[in-house]
């Protein structure tokens, strides 16, 4: 196939994807607190609820990699007990989760740009579904390094997944206890590693872009700017925010990104790891997508605005995963050794809370099960 014949089908394949599919966003970062310890979050936006539960799979685990043709991909199983939002009921799919050794990962939507590799006999044996490579890493590692050493063990393969109905473009941020950080994407049927040192994830174009595109704010600054004179008019900044004029405000992924790595860069050091988590839901909560206000393409069907249906934080040295949804916007909290400690030795799960842009409740949620 010629470059030009690539570059169309790439196209085409954007092009449905804007007319077919959800708009889907996410936002993640994190802070290292002057203990040492370190707090990762995140916010997925989707136009449909996610329906997400909340998992707990203990050491042990048995799991099956799916492909194309059915449950016949990578056989393996966990090394660690892990605890995520699963996609739905499909909890062998985790799109945020950590594990007992503190390495978190997120799953981010990567639309018109991830490249899975060609299913082939050959490497169906160690094929995973792309929701079932987060599973796959918070199962067998407990530092990004480990995950760099052994990603080419896998497969990703392009899988549909019924709450899509279509095969999720998506890439993956994996962040461990000591604060170091990486982003994995599929390109060219290859999962390619790169080191992440802001900490930070959004959507579409390639990372690299993102982390260049950030030149183009070396001005931003949260400093009060001074008052300046032309001749004999004095001017001032009309009050307090005046130093970040210029940061880009919009819902697009470039320009969540420079918010996002803008806050987590100028977030004063926060004393401890509660303390942290408390400050990064409320960066979090500047990601969070007012119903309406970020439409899907025209005659897109089936499906509304994007909007913000859950948020995670966990703590990577505590090992306490917090959330909230978009119709509870109580934080929880679970303690994963506890939560191991109740699973025994099978998967349990429950109802992150409800999800949807008509589900709004207050109660608590019900007991893991």
């Amino acid at each position: 196939m010629t470059k030009q014949h690539l570059l169309l089908c790439r196209l085409a394949t954007f092009g449905m994807f804007l007319n077919l599919s959800t708009a889907i966003a996410c936002t993640g970062g994190a802070l290292t607190a002057k203990d040492g310890g370190t707090v990762v979050g995140r916010t997925p936006e989707f136009g449909v609820p996610l329906d997400s539960n909340l998992v707990v799979w203990p050491a042990g685990s048995s799991f099956q990699g799916t492909t194309a043709t059915g449950r016949n991909g990578l056989a393996y199983q966990s090394k660690y007990g892990f605890i995520g939002m699963s996609a739905a009921d499909m909890f062998d799919q985790i799109v945020d989760g950590m594990n007992e050794k503190g390495l978190n990962v997120g799953l981010f939507y990567f639309p018109g740009y991830a490249e899975y590799a060609e299913p082939t006999p050959e490497n169906a044996v160690k094929g995973l579904s792309p929701g079932q490579v987060s599973t796959w890493i918070l199962a067998n590692f407990a530092t990004v390094d480990e995950v760099k050493q052994h990603i080419d063990r896998i497969a990703a393969l392009p899988v549909v997944i019924d709450i899509l109905k279509s095969v999720p473009d998506v890439h993956y941020k994996v962040q461990d206890a000591s604060g170091q950080a990486i982003v994995i994407e599929p390109v060219d049927g290859q999962l390619k590693v790169y080191d992440n040192p802001v900490r930070v994830l959004t959507n579409a174009p390639g990372f690299e872009f993102h982390l260049t595109n950030l030149n183009t704010y070396l001005d931003l600054s949260p400093g009060y700017p001074q008052s300046r004179a032309i001749g004999d008019l004095k001017l001032v900044p009309f009050g307090m925010g005046a130093g970040a004029v210029g940061l880009p405000g919009d819902f697009t992924p470039p320009s969540r990104f420079v918010r996002m790595a803008f806050f987590t860069q100028n977030v004063p050091e926060q004393p401890d790891t509660t303390a942290a988590t408390a400050t990064l839901f409320h960066l979090l909560n500047n990601f969070d997508v007012p119903v309406g206000s970020a439409q899907p393409p025209a005659g897109t069907a089936e499906v509304t605005s994007d909007y913000t249906t859950w948020t995670a934080v966990s703590d990577l040295k505590k090992l306490q995963f917090h959330w909230k949804t978009f119709g509870h916007q109580t934080v929880r909290v679970v303690d994963l050794h506890q939560a191991l400690k109740t699973a025994g030795h099978k998967m349990i799960h429950m109802s992150a809370g409800p999800q949807a842009q008509t589900d709004v409740s207050h109660s608590v949620p019900t007991q893991i099960k």
